[in-house]
């Protein structure tokens, strides 16, 4: 070991090395020349170059073939260093490389301080850390945390992925990435978007928040927290969710989502609302669990347990319901009631078949009754085995009974005083109505009909077989869809 230089600094550089020594105190008294397999040592760290120039005041700048090592755990390349003793800082430059066990850093410039085992760079750097590449415009290394800090166009490049974003942290040991400020990961599966989370990207596991979404080829879904395991494709969005269908001009919201990539399937529940946004309305649609499911490309909504609709023309209430968007049908199942405008319409299962947001027919099976209440003690009523109604401008327009048709209809005078009730008997019946009030009746193969003045009704004849008025479980507004 040899130093030409004796100074009363507290931290001497540590000359190990070099071929040839050069001092001439006439010629340059503050510093001296070595030259060929230059090491030197300081603060536990061995520096290696070509040649270097030491200094009265405990620095050294060095070039070519730069080499520190920094104990078994740190290494860095370079062409040029500048190294501070006093301060056990060093500016390494050009083809700058930095290598730990974990990853390798290249830029055009580093500073190191050897005391705090910081590595910072202000120019681009890229980072090559197993299956990823990390480029950002400028950063730091904490070694001892094994933690990056990434500032400007930061750009990660995985095989299944590419994240840009603005500020992330990333820790080369864990591979977990923590990133703050708008940030977008690419993938041929979706879109991600959030603008704070975290990124395991050996497991593949993430948690997105601050207006996180997920965009899939089928639809978009939102949270304000979306945890998402890319390895199993599956999603899981909590609060103020929403899972948006841009394709067919619906979305759902929620508090609690999940999502399957490789089926194409969605759940929501919680404070569920399904909106099917039409051209001039939106059917909302409430109950407890809402779910998207695609079969063959086909997609169908379902909707189950204590489900209720509300739209300003027609409400509707059952146990489970289905919206099938590729023939645009809407199933109503279990108990299921629509009212539409005046008219209350009840079967064991009601089928829709909408165009464009707007009903043109509706299909009763099994038990079906249209009930419309003309005075506090009098209803229009029909009732029939199979019944079709057919819509115009979605208004009731007319209606086919097949088997079994049953009518009751209040009988009015020109100046609207009840005269008396009707009934009748037949097996089949077409029935046309204006401005929700009936216009006319066909009765087809021998109808039975029965005129009832006013002064002679019979209890009995005044409602059909299980008439059942539920005017009172109407959503007369929207909020009333999310009542018990």
């Amino acid at each position: 070991m040899c130093s030409f230089f004796i100074t009363n600094a507290q931290k001497q550089i540590e000359i190990i090395h070099a071929d040839d020594f050069i001092f001439n105190n006439n010629k340059h008294p503050d510093y001296g020349k070595l030259i060929g397999n230059v090491s030197f040592k300081h603060e536990g760290a061995i520096m290696q170059c070509d040649s270097a120039y030491q200094y009265k005041n405990n620095r050294m700048d060095a070039f070519g073939h730069i080499k520190i090592n920094q104990g078994d755990t740190l290494k860095l390349y370079g062409k040029q260093l500048i190294y501070d003793g006093n301060i056990s800082k060093a500016i390494i430059k050009y083809n700058v490389k930095l290598v730990d066990k974990h990853m390798q850093l290249t830029t055009e410039q580093i500073y190191y301080d050897l005391a705090k085992d910081i590595a910072s760079y202000p120019t681009k750097g890229e980072i090559k850390d197993g299956n990823n590449n990390l480029v950002s415009d400028k950063g730091s290394y904490h070694s001892n945390l094994h933690l990056f800090y990434f500032k400007g166009n930061v750009e990660v490049i995985n095989k299944d992925y590419i994240m840009r974003t603005d500020t992330m942290l990333y820790n080369s040991k864990t591979k977990v990435s923590f990133f703050q400020g708008p940030t977008t990961i690419t993938s041929e599966e979706n879109i991600i978007y959030c603008e704070n989370g975290w990124c395991n990207t050996e497991s593949n596991i993430s948690q997105f928040q601050k207006n996180a979404s997920i965009t899939h080829q089928d639809f978009i879904l939102k949270g304000d927290s979306i945890y998402y395991d890319r390895n199993n494709g599956y999603g899981k969005a909590i609060r103020n969710i929403n899972l948006i269908d841009t394709v067919n001009n619906l979305f759902i919201s929620g508090d609690l989502g999940k999502y399957f990539e490789e089926t194409g399937n969605a759940i929501v529940t919680k404070n569920t609302l399904l909106n099917l946004i039409t051209e001039q309305d939106t059917l909302f649609v409430h109950a407890d669990t809402l779910k998207s499911t695609k079969t063959e490309n086909k997609r169908e909504i379902t909707a189950y347990n204590n489900v209720k609709c509300y739209k300003t023309d027609m409400q509707a209430k059952c146990d489970s319901l289905s919206y099938n968007l590729q023939d645009s049908t809407i199933e109503l199942f279990r108990n299921p009631i629509i009212w539409s405008d005046k008219f209350q319409i009840t079967a064991d299962s009601i089928l829709l078949l909408v165009s464009r947001g707007k009903i043109k027919r509706m299909f009763l099976q099994q038990n079906p009754m249209i009930i419309s209440k003309e005075d506090p003690l009098h209803y229009n009523q029909i009732k029939g085995k199979i019944m079709t109604g057919f819509f115009k401008k979605n208004k009731l327009h007319k209606i086919v009974v097949i088997g079994n048709g049953q009518t009751i209809f209040l009988a009015q005078n020109n100046n609207k005083k009840n005269i008396g009730i009707n009934t009748t008997d037949c097996s089949d019946i077409t029935l046309f109505f204006k401005e929700n009030e009936l216009d006319g009746i066909n009765f087809h193969t021998k109808p039975a009909a029965i005129m009832h003045p006013m002064d002679k009704i019979e209890e009995k004849d005044k409602l059909l077989k299980g008439f059942l008025w539920r005017g009172a479980e109407q959503p007369k507004k929207k909020a009333d869809i999310f009542n018990e």
